[in-house]
């Protein structure tokens, strides 16, 4: 599963949403002219199809572009299942050369998203609906925030033999140092993780994850965390994708998952048109469809976080906001790492700190 995805915890970029008109922040002449038109839906007609390059997982995301496609049946969609830092010079190298490239850009990288806002990637549209989102969901420049996903602990039930699984990042720091658990965590090389793990700094110091780091092992992002857990490799995996809660049913008879009480990160993936989307009417109208009612129902469903304060599941779906809060005891426990040049700043210091901290692995 790669994804390296109101005041919330520390450093919240709590931005005021834009009032900018739909436009373009230059490139792509056939998304400068596309993007003018006054009925995105007849002039969709016209377009060829919906590129999208995401750190997704693949079913998660087609779970939700399926749902997409049933309201706009004309407008094929394309998704690439990508690493954070592919999409953004994939993007770059071939709107570069005038090349067909991602129309829409879906991404967990509070490190790599300043730059790319900077750089133009994205063009300023502010989608229908947005104004039923907590301020945060605008990071200005065009940039909004798809979902604010939860890091989540899985544990193999047969491996903890019908005990509690721990519920705090302090409690499995302890375990595995005692012997008491196998752990397993996101690799810092991840962008996902590289969030996780600096968000908890944040808050709580690097004493914990010292202890975390002498016996916890980083064997991959979350499709391979989810893989060995389930496999018996490790008893838990602590700061996995939230992405899982939509493949794990709460009767499944070896993997579980929850919310880490002490500390839950919400990693922003954040979501873009391109400046040179060749398709960006079909690209708001996929956004629009996102901040939707019926968008934050197939979004909850697929595993994202559906966050409108307005929103309430119909179906008992409880990848919310509303119900983490309520799962972790209040808001306090949880922290949105910020999309921010501070986060992008320390990436290189952090990054060597943390592997003295894990420096068996």
């Amino acid at each position: 599963m790669k994804v390296s995805r109101a005041t919330i915890g520390i450093a919240v970029l709590a931005l005021s949403l834009t009032a900018a008109c739909s436009g373009t922040s230059g490139g792509g002449t056939s998304g400068a002219t596309a993007s003018s038109a006054a009925d995105p839906v007849a002039a969709s007609k016209s377009e060829h199809g919906l590129v999208i390059y995401a750190n997704a997982a693949a079913p998660a995301l087609k779970y939700f572009t399926d749902a997409f496609q049933k309201v706009y049946p004309w407008i094929k969609v394309t998704a690439y299942d990508l690493e954070d830092p592919v999409i953004f010079s994939r993007y770059a190298a071939e709107h570069g050369t005038g090349s067909r490239s991602g129309d829409v850009l879906i991404a967990s990288a509070p490190n790599l998203w300043t730059a790319a806002v900077k750089k133009g990637y994205v063009q300023n549209y502010t989608p229908a609906g947005i104004s039923d989102f907590p301020s945060f969901a605008s990071q200005g420049g065009g940039l909004y925030i798809m979902s604010p996903d939860p890091a989540v602990t899985i544990y193999n039930k047969k491996l903890l033999k019908g005990g509690p699984p721990p519920t705090t990042v302090a409690a499995i720091a302890q375990g595995g140092a005692a012997g008491k658990y196998t752990v397993a965590s996101y690799t810092i090389d991840n962008d996902f993780g590289y969030a996780a793990f600096y968000g908890f700094v944040q808050k709580y110091g690097w004493n914990t994850l010292d202890q975390l780091g002498k016996s916890a092992k980083t064997p991959g992002d979350g499709d391979v965390l989810y893989a060995d857990v389930a496999q018996g490799g490790f008893t838990t995996a602590v700061f996995e994708s939230g992405l899982v809660r939509g493949a794990i049913k709460p009767n499944d008879p070896v993997v579980g998952w929850e919310y880490t009480t002490d500390y839950t990160p919400l990693i922003p993936r954040g979501i873009g048109i391109t400046s040179g989307a060749a398709s960006p009417n079909s690209a708001k109208l996929f956004m629009n469809y996102l901040f939707s009612t019926p968008g934050q129902q197939v979004a909850c469903d697929a595993g994202f976080e559906a966050y409108s304060n307005t929103f309430t599941a119909a179906d008992g779906c409880k990848n919310t906001l509303k119900d983490l809060y309520t799962a972790i005891g209040g808001q306090a426990n949880a922290v949105l790492v910020p999309i921010s040049q501070k986060v992008a700043d320390d990436h290189t210091a952090f990054v060597a700190r943390w592997k003295q901290a894990f420096a068996h692995r």
